[in-house]
Order: C-alpha cells, then sequence, then structure tokens
C-alpha cells in the first residue's frame, strides 16, 4: 500500500499539467456545445390555434389563427398557403381580410386561383411569445363542384423563412361535408324568357343562366375546437401509508388539437384535472390536482380523437379517503391557490378553449 501511495505521489507535474489542460479543454467544449443548444432552442415556432367555419352574408367565411409558442419573437413575414378542394373539385375565388396588426384592419384582398392553392403573405407577422395572427376569408363553391366533401390544407411558412424549433408542425388539414355544415355554393337556375306574338314581333324564346348563392343548411357552423373529457380513472391502493394511485385517461373528442397555452405555469403539463373526494350527500370533503407530464410529447398537445394517460400517487389519508363514498374528476380545471400561479386563459372555463365545456367531468363510486 505504501508503495502504491508514494508513487501516486510521485507523477510528474508536466503529466498533472497535461491532465489539467485536457480538463480545461472537456469543460469548454461541454460549455460551447451547451451555449450552442441553448442557442437553437430559443427560437420562435408558429403553431396551429383554431379554425373558424361558418357562414355570413350569402357567402362561407373561413379563418386559421396561427400562436408562436417559441421562446423569440417572429420578425420575418412568411406565406400562409390555403388548398381548398381536392384535384378535380376546386375553389377559385376568395375574399381575404389580412390585417395589418390586432388594432388595424387593413383593406380586403380578392384572389383567384385555377388550382384551388393561395398563397396569402401575413402582414400581421411579428409576433412575440403567445401572440398569435388571424386570417379570415370567404368564398362560395361553385356550382360544379360535384363533391360532397370539402378538403381543405393550411401550410405556413411554406419558404421556411422563420427558423423554428418545431419545423414539422406547419399543417393542419381535414375536410367537411357540406351539405351537415351548411357551406353555401353556387347554383344554376334557368329562366325562360318568352316574347309573345304582336304585329311588330316574333315569338322569341331565350334561356338565360343565373348563378345565385344558395346555402346548403339554415345551421351556423361554429368553429373548429378541441373537447377535452374525462375518459376514464381508476383508484388503487398503495404500498404506502397515506398515498393512493391514481390512472385518469384524458381523451380530446374535439374536432381540433388542444394546445397547451404558453403562459401555463412551468410545474403543469398540457392538461390539469382536479380531483373532488365527495361524501354520501354529494359535499366535498377535500380536493386534490394533478397533471400531466409537462414533457409527454415534444409539441405538448393532444391530437383530435387521441388519449393521454396520467397515472401518478396521490397523498390523502386514510380517513378522508374511507369517508369518501365518490371520486369526482374535472379536467382543464384548477380551484384554491393554486389559481394564483396558474391563473385560467379563459376566466370561468380552464386553460383550453373548447367545443363544450359541460362536458369536462366524470364521477364513479368509490368501492370500499
Amino acid at each position: 500500500m505504501d508503495e502504491q501511495q508514494t508513487q501516486v505521489q510521485t507523477v510528474s507535474a508536466s503529466k498533472t499539467k497535461m491532465a489539467i489542460a485536457v480538463g480545461f479543454l472537456g469543460l469548454a467544449a461541454f460549455a460551447a456545445g451547451f451555449a450552442g443548444l441553448r442557442t437553437s432552442v430559443s427560437l420562435p415556432d408558429l403553431v396551429f390555434v383554431k379554425a373558424g367555419t361558418t357562414t355570413e352574408e350569402g357567402m362561407n367565411k373561413f379563418s386559421i389563427t396561427l400562436q408562436n409558442s417559441g421562446k423569440t419573437n417572429v420578425s420575418s413575414p412568411f406565406i400562409l398557403n390555403i388548398k381548398l378542394g381536392d384535384q378535380k373539385n376546386i375553389v377559385k375565388k376568395l375574399k381575404v381580410l389580412n390585417s395589418v396588426s390586432g388594432n388595424n384592419k387593413g383593406s380586403y384582398e380578392n384572389l383567384e386561383s385555377e388550382t384551388g392553392s393561395f398563397d396569402i403573405l401575413v402582414k400581421n407577422y411579428n409576433l412575440g411569445r403567445g401572440q398569435s395572427t388571424t386570417i379570415t376569408y370567404w368564398f362560395v363553391i361553385p356550382g360544379e363542384y360535384e363533391a360532397d366533401y370539402l378538403p381543405f390544407t393550411y401550410v405556413w411558412d411554406t419558404t421556411n423563412v422563420v427558423s423554428e424549433v418545431n419545423e414539422a408542425n406547419n399543417t393542419y388539414k381535414g375536410k367537411l361535408d357540406i351539405v351537415k355544415m351548411g357551406l353555401v355554393k353556387e347554383s344554376n337556375v334557368v329562366y325562360e324568357v318568352v316574347t309573345m306574338d304582336t304585329p311588330t314581333s316574333t315569338t322569341k324564346i331565350e334561356q338565360i343562366d343565373l348563378i345565385t348563392s344558395t346555402s346548403t343548411s339554415s345551421s351556423t357552423v361554429t368553429e373548429q375546437l378541441p373537447d377535452l373529457i374525462v375518459k376514464d380513472f381508476i383508484v388503487d391502493r398503495t404500498n404506502y401509508v397515506g398515498m393512493k394511485h391514481f390512472d385518469i385517461v384524458v381523451k380530446n373528442i374535439g374536432n381540433a388539437t388542444a394546445i397547451r397555452p404558453t403562459g401555463m405555469h412551468q410545474n403543469f403539463g398540457t392538461f390539469v384535472v382536479q380531483l373532488y373526494f365527495l361524501a354520501e350527500d354529494g359535499s366535498t370533503i377535500t380536493t386534490k390536482w394533478l397533471s400531466s407530464d409537462p414533457y409527454h410529447t415534444s409539441s405538448l398537445s393532444l391530437v383530435s380523437g387521441t388519449e393521454l394517460n396520467i397515472s401518478e400517487d396521490v397523498q390523502i389519508t386514510d380517513a378522508i379517503f374511507n369517508y369518501s363514498k365518490k371520486i369526482k374528476m374535472k379536467v382543464d380545471w384548477l380551484e384554491g391557490s393554486v389559481t394564483s400561479i396558474a391563473p385560467f386563459t379563459y376566466p370561468g372555463k380552464g386553460y383550453i378553449l373548447e367545443s363544450n365545456e359541460d362536458n369536462n367531468e366524470l364521477t364513479k363510486n368509490l368501492e370500499s
């Protein structure tokens, strides 16, 4: 042992200096890499927020709202491409409201395309973190449009002038049932003009084609939004005193993606669930809350028709748990002091705007 200690203590000074130098070089390289990583993620990110579909004054009125969910500003004008229809059936004319800013609506533009594809240079592009821009446009489906559905595709930043955190989330598409959605379509009406015989004229029959706009339904179409529900939940006892395990299934049954609000506190995921422990008479004994993993997906969103599982242990005393007869879950909701650090994005509704705000709860009897 003494010989080994002596050997360690008599390592040459030159080797020691070399080891220190290599160590500093390694730290420098690591620091440089970390700095590069920080630079790479400090970028804007244009994401889809919502799409609106309705009718107004004999025309279809559509809109799309984009938001900057990144960490830095969008400072370059970018192109939004809108495609309406398939290769055979297309919409050829749009009237577009391309606002310069939130306070300046700007003027209307009339666009035409033989392919159903329209490029719009977004004027309200200077978006800070959490800010959004909306493009609104009007059109009538041509009378020669034969399909029952209207496919649509939105692609933004088509020329990649904006360097983003995620370049793979710049598309949103779907299709609408023309009749069920009550979309306005041109119709060809033929009138016969008959001139009777008179001493100065002869009988004359003409056909005049008049193009009129008709709505396929009298209903008004609502905008496309997500809709979150608690599909199911399970409560299990654990091996730890005062702890119970919860498995909660959240599903988006809406027709749009549920996106994490940019102003959400860093300790919360995309979705929060309020737990209510209820007595036999339905009164609340106590409440708890759970949150999805803040990093469950790279985009912090839940696509229409998909589910997310929240699996966590909750601290609750056996006395309260045994006294409780029911448990109620409410997704996209919080109560109590925690709302002071995570205030609602939409007061009285929650953090994510939904098509139905009245179906967020699920109550189950608690088995003894």
